[in-house]
């Protein structure tokens, strides 16, 4: 196959980091267009990584002729972009959420049956976090106990774009930031079924949707998950720590070492550096190699449908109706 051709609808901050790792890429594919409602926004990318710059996706995907499309437009676009790549054949790596919620996450879903279609779950690619996977999966955690991860920031934006209007992004907090960690969790589990969740939300701010929340979780198999989330903490954290019975490991996403594990018999903590391409530029070219190779996905359609529902069942434990 020659080169794979590239395009992006949405040309905002995430579509820089998804043009970045398709030029890691560049010698498997080409950039052939970028789309945005916002000229100048799809012509500074275009600047910056080249192809053409359109203002409707749509003609886009007609004129550039794309093998594959990012989709990292604001969630109530993506259905839409989504059906019209589906009707022309064309691969999708949907950035999350996959939607505004569960039913129209199904209908991408099935838009995209029988093609290619791979959920934006980054973190999956994550060196740190493969390599947490490995340590769970050779028992030397022994059985995992507990899982806790907080991701938490002090979100200056808040209230002045989009992330904040549930019209277009389903919700606040919840829906953008806690579909990674329900993914992580279920990635560390092994993808075992989750049978419980429930969230508590609040806002300090003067916003209509969620500024911080907390869910519960709790696996078949009896590994408990408490996940947490904030745009109004001003010291920035994003950290997982695993606790199995026999050891520990903990993921530091702003320490030096990206893994340290501890185990029952050590004296000292273990520490593990990583020199490999970061999890946006692993993803893309997992998206790629799929394309090659006519493979499936390391995140399905089904793990994105898994989020959803945890999400829905999250924000209905909460009493907030999506």
């Amino acid at each position: 196959m020659d080169k794979i051709r590239i395009a992006v609808i949405g040309a905002g901050g995430i579509a820089g980091a998804h043009l970045r790792a398709y030029s890691a890429c560049a010698a498997r594919c080409e950039i052939v267009g970028i789309a945005d409602v916002i000229p100048a926004a799809a012509e500074a990318k275009v600047a910056q990584y080249g192809g053409r710059a359109f203002n409707d996706a749509e003609t886009m995907l007609d004129t550039a002729r794309p093998h594959a499309v990012s989709i990292c437009t604001p969630p109530k676009f993506h259905l839409p972009a989504v059906k019209a790549a589906a009707a022309r054949g064309i691969s999708v790596l949907c950035e999350k959420p996959p939607a505004r919620n569960l039913a129209e996450t199904e209908a991408i879903v099935a838009a995209m049956q029988g093609a290619l279609l791979q959920f934006a779950f980054c973190h999956r690619f994550h060196p740190p976090l493969k390599a947490a996977q490995a340590l769970i999966q050779s028992g030397q955690l022994g059985k995992l106990a507990q899982i806790e991860n907080r991701f938490a920031f002090r979100f200056s934006r808040a209230g002045k774009s989009w992330f904040t209007d549930a019209e277009i992004s389903g919700g606040g907090i919840l829906i953008d930031t806690l579909v990674h960690s329900i993914d992580i969790f279920r990635a560390l589990t092994g993808g075992d079924e989750i049978e419980s969740a429930q969230a508590q939300v609040s806002s300090a701010l003067p916003i209509e949707v969620e500024d911080s929340a907390s869910l519960l979780l709790k696996s078949r198999g009896g590994v408990i998950g408490t996940l947490n989330c904030s745009w109004v903490t001003p010291v920035s954290e994003a950290v997982l720590r695993i606790y199995g019975t026999e050891g520990q490991a903990i993921i530091d996403y702003n320490a030096a070492a990206g893994l340290r594990y501890k185990l029952a018999d050590d004296a000292d903590w273990t520490e593990q550096n990583f020199d490999e391409p970061d999890r946006f530029v692993a993803q893309a070219d997992h998206f790629l190699r799929c394309i090659e190779n006519g493979s499936a996905p390391l995140v399905r359609p089904e793990d994105g449908l898994a989020v959803m529902r945890i999400i829905e069942t999250a924000y209905q434990s909460a009493g907030v109706l999506q």
